[in-house]
């Protein structure tokens, strides 16, 4: 199969797997129709779709360090694991201000009742240890035995959801009961195993832990203890010998990544401090649909301008570039809806950006293969070498883009990020269909592209 072909064929399943991605609901869809339907899948930020937006202060307790940035880190991750868990994983929380002025902004898009946001972030969280008693594999929460209902509850593996433990966190130890929750631990940090292998995390207990973990790991050598957050297990690690210095390690970790996971999931399962809300707002849904009617509208009306002007200068070149451009744009909109990635209004203004860029490469090649026809080459020839000339200005100048839509994307937050992602991908579908689909198309439409239209003295009606 010749190369042409090949990629013709590549063109067309981008195409269709774009295609599909765009018209097949994903879980969790909005469902639209007719011209809307392209943008189901996508996720619409919290100016588009709508939303709650909820500034917290941090109030610490008398004598508690006050690392702001520290402490603001912490919190952001435990509410982002709570929010995530609630199904709002289109949620930002982030810091804004500095120091003192420190606060926390939980953005939660499509959430009309604040009320309804505040019980998701709200509580500091529920952080303990237990004793497993059972464990089972089942796609069901099993159902509790009658000898242990009192006590111990049936609750799911945080990474597998068809693991279940059997918990119980009041744990016997000759006539005493005990529990151990999250206020006992002051510190956990992921490590090395040095001597077995693998990756491990340190616990430290305070004064009162320390004299709780020692009893409890002396009765239960030789069985799980869990790690719960939230009612789900982090970890379930088998007790080897009595620690009686507060001082835990928990091994067998597969990955240094899952122990700082697991370190930071112990050491910030409760909130370090209490949140009192300083501020509130709604964007309510009929603005957020105003703001895309009125950015899509810009969007046809200028898509439509620079069609047209393509046409008149270019003719048939002109219209390849027209066709190139909706698939860019198709292209786009599939990479923001695979990649589940959240399109603000900035992020708008950037899709609308790329039909300039997308259009600006189109326009070098062809600058490029009327010089060539001006020096008595075919068409054939002239696209070939017209594309090989244009090829190092087309990358240099998109990959200069690029670069700086990453270094918005890692500096920046929120609607700037938005931006970014959605100019970045726009890029790279223009780098794509200035390279590949433009050439492929050009090249079927040779014989029909008069070389008279761009000679400089004799100008054909149409080409």
């Amino acid at each position: 199969m010749n190369p042409a072909r090949i990629r013709a064929l590549f063109v067309l399943a981008v195409l269709l797997a774009s295609l599909l991605v765009l018209l097949i609901p994903f879980k969790g869809s909005v469902p639209y129709t007719g011209f809307k339907t392209l943008f189901q899948n996508i996720k619409l930020g919290l100016d588009l779709r709508g939303g709650a937006r909820l500034d917290y202060v941090m109030v610490f307790e008398e004598g508690q360090n006050k690392n702001f940035a520290e402490v603001a880190n912490q919190v952001i991750y435990v509410l982002r694991k709570r929010l995530d868990a609630a199904g709002y994983t289109e949620a930002v929380v982030k810091k804004v201000g500095a120091a003192e002025n420190m606060k926390i902004r939980v953005e939660i898009p499509g959430v009309s009742d604040t009320a309804e946001a505040e019980r998701l972030i709200g509580q500091k969280g529920k952080l303990f240890f237990g004793e497993v008693v059972d464990v089972t594999v089942s796609d069901k929460k099993p159902v509790t035995k009658p000898i242990t209902a009192r006590t111990a509850q049936w609750l799911r593996d945080m990474n597998d959801p068809n693991t279940w433990y059997l918990v119980n966190p009041k744990m016997k130890v000759g006539t005493k009961i005990y529990e151990l929750d999250g206020s006992y631990v002051i510190d956990s940090k992921p490590g090395v195993n040095t001597r077995e292998g693998g990756y491990l995390v340190h616990l430290i207990f305070n004064s009162e832990g320390t004299k709780r973990f020692a009893a409890i790991t002396r009765a239960y050598i030789g069985k799980r203890l869990a790690v719960v957050l939230d009612d789900k297990v982090v970890i379930a690690p088998v007790i080897k010998s009595s620690i009686p210095d507060g001082r835990a390690v928990i091994e067998n970790i597969a990955s240094l990544q899952r122990a700082r996971e697991v370190a930071i999931l112990i050491k910030s399962g409760n909130l370090p401090v209490q949140l009192k809300k300083y501020e509130e707002s709604v964007v309510g849904p009929s603005l957020g649909r105003d703001v895309v009617r009125a950015s899509l509208i810009a969007a046809i009306i200028g898509g439509i301008v620079v069609m047209v002007y393509m046409f008149v200068f270019y003719g048939y070149m002109g219209i390849v570039a027209d066709i190139a451009l909706i698939y860019n744009m198709l292209v786009l909109l599939a990479l923001l809806a695979a990649t589940r990635s959240i399109l603000t209004l900035p992020g708008i203004g950037g899709v609308i950006l790329t039909f300039g860029t997308g259009v600006d490469g189109n326009i070098i090649i062809y600058e490029r293969i009327k010089e060539e026809i001006r020096m008595g080459k075919t068409i054939h020839a002239a696209i070939r070498d017209g594309f090989s000339r244009a090829l190092v200005t087309i990358v240099d100048a998109n990959l200069t883009t690029i670069i700086a839509a990453a270094v918005l994307y890692y500096f920046g937050t929120g609607t700037i990020r938005g931006f970014a992602v959605a100019l970045m991908f726009g890029i790279i579908g223009s780098l794509f269909t200035n390279l590949v689909v433009t050439r492929i198309m050009l090249d079927a439409m040779a014989p029909i592209i008069k070389p008279e239209r761009y000679l400089p003295k004799e100008r054909g009606v149409e080409g």
